[in-house]
């Protein structure tokens, strides 16, 4: 017998739900060596306002004491001997979990309180089959980088549409029976597994609902150097690869029509920048090339200005100059490369060991 402590507000997983009780929802979080910030992540868990969750840590393989964390806080600790990625890790926490509603974090992020509940409330209500929220404002990471990246995520879910097609994984829940019919994230996708996902929820002709109240923290540190390879290789490249598949679409969230011309004109002002050696006049056209580009990022700059300040703002027009520019090279790359199988991946049969409070398995 597992001496793991039953679901909070719950006597266990034979009773999922009933007329006076809220229905369980099992807090999944996929884990590779993040033992600092999974502690905060557990305890922003634990601080929900809603009152019946299971959560259930998969770690990936990891060496730095992630399971001995999860374990010290009471969860479920599912481990896997190898690396086999989030995609993975997250469907080996849906394969044991016990909720009707599916909630995924990653372990870097820390809930706001009424996330959960947010999520639940929607799902059980049938208004979504699927949600997911964004990032708050601000973070306690002080690396300029970090909070670029931050305030461009939370921008962009906080001024898209409720009706996206894609999903977000960072903070996201379906509902158990929709992720068993699509068999879970496609675990052959080491990047935008999520973005897939809700691509084939749309296609499938289920409901997703970005809720933009629906908010975390991210504890992520981005260095320039990180920043540069997360967006090329984790997202630029895989994407398009996916778009090249039909497994995604154009047009949602970040790749809207500004952020499409935005990455058309930084791929205008470096190629007129270089001619710009051999004919004086195209560096004018670079220049004015810039001006269009900066015009219109003006509402993400505009709020930067309002958040932290000229100065901060003047600081990221670099990054965000950089961010486009690595979307372009990424949709050129991604072209060269191999394109994605147009059919999802079959789900896998998972291997995986339970490990419990003793951290016998």
């Amino acid at each position: 017998m597992s001496d793991i402590p039953p679901p909070k507000g719950g006597s266990g997983p034979a009773e999922n739900s009933g007329p006076s009780q809220p229905v369980l929802v099992s807090v999944i979080i996929p884990a590779h060596n993040a033992a600092g910030p999974l502690e905060l992540c557990l305890k922003s868990v634990a601080a929900s306002d809603y009152p019946r969750t299971e959560v259930i840590v998969v770690s990936d393989a990891s060496t730095d004491g992630t399971a001995e964390v999860a374990r010290r806080n009471g969860v479920r600790v599912m481990v896997n001997d190898e690396p086999c990625g989030a995609a993975y890790a997250r469907n080996v926490g849906a394969s044991v979990a016990a909720g009707d509603i599916l909630f995924f974090v990653d372990a870097d992020v820390v809930l706001n309180a009424d996330a959960i509940s947010l999520a639940a409330e929607a799902l059980s209500s049938g208004e979504a089959d699927a949600v997911f929220g964004s990032y708050i404002a601000e973070t306690r990471v002080r690396q300029f980088t970090a909070q670029f990246k931050n305030y461009q995520h939370h921008f962009h879910h906080q001024v898209s549409s409720d009706h996206p097609v894609s999903f977000w994984s960072g903070c996201g829940a379906v509902t158990r029976e929709v992720f068993t019919k699509l068999e879970g994230f496609d675990v052959s996708l080491q990047f935008c597994e999520d973005i897939e996902f809700g691509h084939a929820l749309v296609e499938a002709r289920y409901r997703v609902r970005l809720l933009k109240d629906m908010q975390a923290e991210h504890l992520k540190e981005y260095g320039l150097r990180r920043l540069v390879r997360s967006e090329l290789v984790g997202r630029a490249i895989p994407w398009t690869r996916l778009l090249r598949s039909k497994r995604s679409r154009m047009g949602t969230l970040n790749t809207n029509v500004n952020g499409v011309l935005s990455v058309a004109l930084a791929g205008l002002v470096w190629s007129l920048g270089a001619l710009a050696v051999f004919n004086p006049i195209l560096g004018i056209a670079a220049l004015a090339c810039l001006v269009v580009w900066s015009s219109l990022n003006l509402s993400f700059l505009g709020f930067l200005v309002r958040r932290r300040g000229i100065l901060f703002a003047l600081g990221a027009l670099p990054l965000l100059f950089l961010h486009y520019t690595i979307c372009g090279l990424g949709y050129v790359l991604g072209h060269l490369a191999r394109r994605y199988p147009p059919k999802r991946t079959p789900a896998p049969q998972y291997a995986f060991k339970e490990e419990l409070k003793t951290g016998r398995a």
